[in-house]
């Protein structure tokens, strides 16, 4: 009987041994925006397989910990193992039941709901965090100045002050050197400024910024070393203070512009005459004041014409409330035939007259000399002249003027290009050296080019024929416009354009 008893006990505890047990906990339910929270699953067994876990409610797990016990109660065995996932919510999240394998069985962890509640504000307290814009109704891209000021009492002393620096949804941030302090009222004041560029149209909201306040306890304050101004073996607690929430409404710009200020747009040619397939390099600018940086890169289309853009580069600054600057963008232009730089233009919303403005830049001509020739022929009629018999005598003075007239001019055209054909024949022998060059293969061209900008400009012309001219494009343009130092692959190069068949030798 007692045999069968125990038995009994035995099948009834069986599955508690087999499957363990699981528990999810998080070390907080409720917290502020932008506070971490931990979620731990802790596990009794033997065999034990944790979940694969990157992400919760969208928010990518920041660190992980494990931690384990082993005991024996009773002279049971036991072991206990937990698995920590931290992460930083920026909204209320429900944490979803997860699989656990525990001694070859699958069991489920509860979910767990987490809530974000919003900060209040305090204005009377010894430590007052507030932020205000310069205007509260904008257009889309138009500067908001946003002022973020921390104020204290005198008598209230602050051992280290870490502000949340501003992220906010639907706006681009830039930060304003500088402090200022001041007073306002019984307070003291620290004034951080940005500049605000609002993204899209709507009523957006601005949360609470947060900072972090690190105080030495009272009875501590004796240990502070005044040289280093640190607590050095004190304790320091630290609280949350929260600034008010604002909201700003937003305009949208008309007919799909992006840009809003007062903008000026100039392209300039370092030449109005070039060589055949040498390069020309054009530099387009845009000066003003507004989202300077929200101006797209320029592209350059003309048909038969080789193009290569660099990529813009922006200057700015901020004047008061003024957010002005500098775009610059530079495109190389290499070509057989002549041809026109067509317009550019800017699109913006103008702040002063509230109506959307274009600002186009003229075409430039430019002459290509010693490429193909691309003449356009002309039909002329042929002059016909009937003489009758018993014409006039002044008629036929008239003629014979005429073909006298005729005579000379063709003598004076004979000697105009006698000259023309010396003076060909003197520029062919002091151009000697570089017609050898340019009417070498390209392999040898290659091997010849002194220099990142001499093999830039020879490889131009090919650009989007072969990836490995891209690629030595790419690393040559880094080199003469970025600083680096790329080692450009020439043996590459030269096996490409030896599909001629011409031998050259690799360097």
């Amino acid at each position: 009987m007692r045999q069968l008893l125990g038995s009994l006990f035995l099948l009834l505890i069986l599955p508690v041994m087999l499957w363990g047990s699981v528990k999810a906990t998080v070390d907080k339910n409720a917290l502020y925006r932008g506070d971490s929270v931990t979620y731990t699953i802790s596990v009794t067994g033997s065999d034990i397989e944790f979940p694969t876990i990157t992400e919760i409610g969208g928010y990518a797990i920041e660190s992980t910990s494990s931690a384990q016990n082993i005991s024996i109660v009773n002279g049971n065995f036991e072991k206990r193992v937990s698995k920590s996932y931290t992460f930083v919510p920026y909204s209320s999240v429900e944490i979803p039941a997860y699989k656990v394998l525990v001694n070859g069985g699958v069991e489920m962890t509860s979910p767990i709901a987490v809530k974000i509640v919003e900060p209040s504000q305090d204005k009377t307290a010894p430590i007052v965090l507030d932020i205000n814009l310069s205007k509260t109704k904008v257009h889309v891209g138009e500067v908001v100045r946003f002022n973020l000021i921390f104020k204290k009492k005198p008598n209230v002393p602050v051992y280290k002050l870490d502000i949340e620096e501003p992220k906010f949804e639907d706006f681009w941030v830039k930060k304003v050197d500088g402090v200022r302090e001041g007073v306002d009222g019984e307070y003291t004041t620290q004034t951080y400024t940005y500049l605000l560029f609002a993204q899209k149209s709507g009523k957006l909201q601005i949360p609470a910024v947060t900072a972090k306040v690190g105080q030495v306890s009272q009875q501590n304050r004796r240990g502070m070393d005044p040289f280093f101004n640190s607590a050095f073996g004190q304790q320091v607690r630290y609280t949350k203070v929260f600034s008010n929430p604002l909201s700003i409404e937003v305009e949208p710009l008309p007919n799909g512009l992006e840009l809003y200020g007062d903008f000026d747009i100039k392209v300039e040619a370092d030449k109005t005459s070039v060589m055949a397939n040498k390069p020309l390099n054009l530099t387009i600018s845009v000066d003003g004041i507004g989202n300077i940086d929200d101006v797209q890169k320029f592209e350059l289309d003309i048909p038969g014409v080789v193009t290569y853009a660099n990529e813009p580069v922006i200057k700015s600054g901020v004047k008061d409330d003024t957010y002005f600057g500098h775009f610059e963008q530079k495109i190389v232009v290499i070509a057989d035939g002549s041809y026109t730089i067509p317009p550019f233009s800017i699109r913006y919303f103008d702040k002063t007259s509230q109506e959307e403005r274009v600002k186009t830049t003229a075409p430039i001509a430019i002459t290509v000399t010693g490429g193909v020739a691309k003449a356009t022929k002309i039909q002329a009629k042929p002059l016909e002249e009937k003489v009758t018999s018993n014409a006039s005598s002044e008629v036929q003075v008239s003629v014979a003027k005429r073909n006298w007239f005729e005579l000379l001019l063709a003598m004076g055209i004979g000697l105009v290009l006698g000259a023309l054909s010396v003076w060909l024949m003197l520029r062919r022998s002091s151009d000697k050296g570089e017609k050898e060059i340019t009417t070498l293969p390209m392999a040898k061209r290659i091997k010849k080019a002194k220099g990142d900008k001499a093999l830039f400009e020879l490889l131009l012309p090919y650009k989007n024929e072969d990836k490995v001219i891209d690629t030595a494009l790419k690393q040559l343009e880094a080199n003469l416009y970025k600083g680096t130092s790329n080692s450009i692959d020439r043996n590459s190069l030269i096996e490409y354009f030896n599909g001629d068949g011409e031998e050259v030798e690799l360097i």
